[in-house]
């Protein structure tokens, strides 16, 4: 569950069945594309944190020798009723 003071994760999408690096897990909400799937990392509470887990993804990927796409998103926090 996100904190009061963790604004930062990282996302991503991937094939089903595709190899994953350690610290996402696979998230709840199906998305669009139903071969993939969406997986996240923990909140973090700067983006330093975020851009930590980016690069270790990317890293990851790339000694596998794997093509992938990458990009920075920031959006504004979105509060739902009762956070």
């Amino acid at each position: 569950m996100r904190g009061s003071d963790n604004s930062f994760r990282v996302v991503l999408l991937n094939p089903v069945d595709f190899e994953m690096p350690d610290g996402f897990t696979v998230g709840d909400i199906q998305n669009f594309q139903p071969q993939k799937k969406l997986y996240y990392s923990e909140w973090f509470p700067s983006i330093a944190g975020a851009k930590e887990s980016m690069d270790a993804a990317s890293q990851f990927y790339n000694e596998r020798s794997i093509h992938f796409l990458y990009f920075r998103e920031i959006r504004p926090s979105q509060k739902k009723s009762g956070d």
